[in-house]
């Protein structure tokens, strides 16, 4: 885990910013436990009390929950009354269909907010999600994230919320695609159309970024259809 050292603004907004950032992009996942505060305001180059202060920020807005004794603990960014509702939904047995088209709804649009709104920070960030995917043993993982994070780009709080609630079944979903098309090569097919949402996004063409997204959705959709796979319960 790479935590940043922090620019000068409001140091605590900054802090909130990056942590709140690493929960909904799932860098850091729910029930993982943060280093102590000690360490982590050490790594992040903060005094204490103002990293203390952002903590009890997170806290309050559900990213984290503070264990007297034992230490800080991310928590899913979504409610729990959304993620049950999420979770008796994806129960049914059309549940993957439902969810390819939740995807494409939210996704296309997340894609043309985000190149719109996109930060120059959130844009590197993305570039640094696509050559791992590029490169990576992992690249589902990366794949995953890079989705998440368009999400989070598009600044949209029920976006981002929504997506938060589904990340681990787009990852588990994600891991069963490549895993799939993998040995036709089918995943470089899949780079190249990241690569083409992540230009889109970066020259601030909301269009082509819609376009991009829609036309990857269908290919995953496509791939799913064959494969013949049920949305994978944690």
């Amino acid at each position: 885990m790479r935590f940043q050292k922090i620019k000068p603004k409001r140091v605590s907004d900054e802090i909130y910013r990056q942590l709140k950032e690493l929960v909904l992009i799932g860098e850091l996942k729910p029930g993982e436990k943060l280093p102590s505060e000690r360490e982590l305001a050490v790594q992040m180059g903060v005094s204490r009390p103002t990293l203390r202060e952002a903590l009890q920020k997170l806290e309050a807005h559900g990213f984290l929950k503070q264990i007297q004794g034992d230490g800080t603990y991310v928590q899913s960014a979504a409610s729990p009354v959304l993620s049950q509702a999420f979770t008796e939904m994806l129960n049914k047995d059309d549940a993957m269909g439902d969810l390819m088209e939740l995807r494409k709804i939210l996704e296309t649009w997340a894609a043309k907010a985000a190149a719109t709104r996109a930060t120059e920070e959130e844009i590197e960030q993305l570039e640094e999600f696509l050559n791992e995917m590029e490169d990576s043993e992992r690249d589902y993982e990366s794949d995953a994230s890079f989705h998440a994070l368009i999400s989070y780009a598009s600044h949209n709080v029920l976006i981002v919320h929504v997506m938060n609630t589904i990340y681990e079944w787009i990852t588990k979903v994600t891991y069963e695609v490549r895993r799939h098309i993998r040995p036709a090569g089918g995943t470089k097919e899949v780079d190249t159309l990241h690569r083409k949402i992540f230009e889109a996004i970066k020259s601030r063409n909301p269009e082509k970024a819609y376009e991009y997204m829609l036309e990857h959705m269908e290919y995953v959709e496509k791939q799913l259809e064959g494969m013949n796979i049920k949305v994978p319960h944690s």
